[in-house]
């Protein structure tokens, strides 16, 4: 019975002892950020979401230099090159 006892409150005291450690040690290291699916999916939407702004702005600015029926040389140039950006 002596022994019993003096196994269990050796046990107590490593566990209050390791305990103790863990609450006044050092902060742990920060964990690295963990992308979740959801965070992938957002990050996807908003750079698809982007990439239809930006062919968007490339549409708009065909339609504004090219639409006109009648073109000069430069205009037809600069209409050339805003359809090869698109």
């Amino acid at each position: 019975m002596q022994a019993s006892t003096i196994v269990g409150t050796l046990a107590l005291i490593l566990a209050l002892v390791l305990v103790a450690g863990y609450a006044s040690g050092d902060e742990l290291p920060a964990l690295p950020e963990i992308k979740t699916i959801q965070k992938k999916v957002d990050e996807r939407e908003a750079q698809r979401r982007a990439a239809v702004a930006e062919q968007q702005k490339r549409k708009d600015e065909f339609a504004r230099r090219c639409s006109k029926p009648v073109k000069t040389a430069e205009e037809l140039q600069d209409c050339r090159a805003v359809y090869r950006q698109m």
